[in-house]
């Protein structure tokens, strides 16, 4: 995995590892929102499987066809290189169709076609994935849906190619939350993973940070702010109803689900900035405090077998990224490269962590393996935070900076296809929904 050249940034000095912001006005249920499938693109790429992808019909009023869906989703990924509809020799939409010698100029070597059917508002789309090397048929698939699930039915399709290409399971399908901020307001969103069809779960001006999904995707838990210091909330997407978790008259911040979502993992901030994990267990109430060294232990992230727990620890004197077993124990240092690494995220099959790397000044996004060796660094470009990965753990969702605001970018472990996602206000707080 080589990371790109590194693009010069500005220094910028560490922030602390606990965020505090203001107290401001009360919390409201939002109707739903809608935007456009829009990227911007950060860097050019290169990558090493070229496709094409020819018109499969058409979309329902005000969305994207599929064909330009699976095209983004492709050309973003860090693993495929988008051949220019300009130069298709033609739109076959069945393999029986396709004349596969004009091709052969395109450059492709991958060609995802098929065909849209539409009966009032149900939509059925057949797909097809093509090897222009030997004209064979290396994966199809029929997707029935409505209008509501035509986007994700696009992304189902590139996942499709996805797989069929590099054989693992692709990123696309899923949501993210993240926080918009804008004309005083914060909203907690939801949305495709593209950014599709944002949801408002919450809004108000109450500043809200550190969403975390639930398992089984149902519930999110987040921070915002009651009495003048930070509370974790727990909300049901489904109905919007939310419960606070106990906090004891401490400030509570960075919750996390077990991956069996029996316990919820936070930090707590005692009166005296000694801050420690503790173990919560959703169905009893039952607490367990995790650390029990240094001043400052935060940010804790599980493992995908929930055997262990990342975190980060001023223990040795800086803020360093360390694992402990599930009930305190164990305890091992895992970074060690520059001063300062925090905000860990594990990859689902628990290969890779990202996290955020600071050396001389600059806040940058990084990976490196399970066991704190092979630091790469991907992008710092901007001041970066908060990495979530994707559920094939092969693409990282990240806030940072771009044109003067807040924004949520994507980027491949391979360090390519770098893209910000056009969202609007101040986006950051960005979470995938992978468990």
């Amino acid at each position: 995995m080589a990371a790109e050249p590194s693009t010069p940034c500005k220094p910028m000095r560490h922030p602390h590892l606990r965020r505090s912001v203001l107290l401001c006005g009360a919390l409201l249920l939002a109707p739903t929102a809608q935007a456009t499938l829009l990227v911007q693109v950060a860097k050019a790429v290169s990558s090493s499987d070229p496709v094409a992808v020819p018109r499969f019909g058409p979309a329902p009023a005000g969305q994207p066809t599929i064909a330009q869906i699976v095209r983004e989703d492709l050309r973003y990924s860090g693993y495929f290189r988008l051949i220019p509809p300009g130069l298709y020799p033609a739109d076959p939409h069945r393999p029986q169709d396709l004349q596969a010698a004009p091709w052969a100029h395109t450059g492709a070597l991958t060609l995802a076609l098929g065909s849209v059917r539409s009966s009032g508002q149900h939509y059925r789309v057949q797909a097809y994935v093509v090897n222009l090397l030997d004209d064979r048929v290396i994966a199809a698939r029929r997707f029935d849906g409505d209008a509501a699930s035509y986007h994700q039915i696009g992304q189902d399709v590139a996942n499709l190619v996805y797989r069929a290409v590099t054989g693992h399971p692709g990123p696309f399908r899923g949501h993210i939350a993240y926080v918009d901020a804008q004309d005083g307001q914060f909203r907690l969103q939801v949305a495709a993973s593209d950014g599709w069809n944002p949801r408002t779960v919450l809004r108000g001006r109450i500043p809200v940070i550190s969403p975390a999904w639930s398992p089984r995707h149902g519930h999110l838990a987040y921070v915002s702010y009651r009495h003048q210091h930070s509370v974790i909330y727990i909300q049901n997407l489904r109905t919007g109803r939310r419960h606070e978790v106990p906090g004891q008259g401490a400030a509570l911040s960075a919750p996390a689900y077990s991956p069996n979502g029996r316990y919820l993992a936070f930090a707590r901030v005692w009166a005296h900035g000694r801050t420690e994990i503790v173990r919560l267990d959703l169905a009893n109430g039952r607490e367990r405090v995790l650390t029990r060294e240094g001043t400052v232990n935060t940010s804790p992230v599980w493992t995908p077998s929930g055997r262990h727990i990342l975190f980060v620890s001023n223990r040795d004197g800086s803020a360093q990224i360390f694992q402990m077993d599930r009930g305190g124990g164990q305890v091992q240092r895992l970074s060690f490269a520059g001063g300062y690494n925090v905000s860990p995220a594990i990859s689902p099959n628990g290969r890779w962590i990202s996290f955020i790397h600071a050396d001389g000044g600059v806040l940058s996004l990084a990976v490196m393996d399970r066991q704190g060796r092979d630091l790469r660094v991907l992008y710092d470009g901007a001041n970066c935070e908060r990495p979530s990965f994707a559920p094939d753990g092969r693409l990282l969702l990240f806030n940072t900076h771009h044109g003067g605001r807040k924004v949520l970018a994507e980027i491949a472990i391979n360090g390519k296809g770098l893209h910000f996602l056009n969202l609007p206000g101040q986006a950051n707080e960005g979470s995938w929904d992978f468990l």
